[in-house]
């Protein structure tokens, strides 16, 4: 797939992919993983602490083990299934939400990629604004997300576990939700 064909691609089916590239990792790759497009969070991504990496305009693992668990992934993508999953970075020490779609015209394909990185710190204002959260809410928001159980979001708010199982409580209540699981699902959606 040359440039032109790319172009055809991202301009028909991707457009919006466009459109907030300082702020959205978004990668678009044909079917043997050459970099056809991607946005400016995506480069700066790449460079830092990412599980993928750009090997000479290929998009590829860090290691061997997420070079594997990627190439799985996109064989499913072109398959026709919608990927979303999590994939942790070499010295697993952060999670990235990994989502893949493809995109077609006529005959040719591409693969659409977002990478957010899950750990990096939750923007509380946004929290606070989307779901009605107070302050301290969004914070155990953010700890939730961050995969801490209510005893250690405790221990590190420095509050009692009573007082955390009524924020959940209040956090439940405003998002809708009736479990962590819920709530993790209802954020993947909000920020892949």
């Amino acid at each position: 797939m040359d440039g032109t064909q790319a172009a055809t691609i991202i301009d028909a089916s991707a457009v919006r992919f466009c459109l907030d590239e300082d702020q959205v990792a978004r990668i678009v790759i044909d079917q043997t993983a050459t970099v056809l497009w991607r946005s400016r969070a995506a480069a700066a991504m790449l460079s830092g602490p990412s599980p993928l990496v750009d090997r000479g305009g290929k998009i590829g693992g860090a290691d061997r083990r997420t070079h594997q668990f990627l190439m799985e992934r996109m064989a499913e993508a072109l398959a026709g299934h919608e990927v979303c999953q999590f994939i942790e970075n070499e010295d697993q020490d952060r999670r990235f939400l990994l989502r893949m779609r493809v995109v077609e015209d006529a005959d040719d394909r591409a693969i659409v990629i977002v990478l957010k990185d899950f750990d990096a710190p939750a923007h509380l204002p946004r929290l606070e604004a989307l779901f009605g959260l107070s302050i301290m809410e969004a914070r155990i928001l953010a700890e939730i997300i961050a995969g801490h159980s209510a005893d250690r979001i405790a221990e590190l708010k420095g509050v009692s576990i009573l007082t955390v199982r009524t924020h959940i409580k209040h956090i439940h209540g405003k998002m809708g939700v009736r479990s962590k699981e819920e709530i993790l699902a209802t954020m993947v959606k909000i920020i892949a």
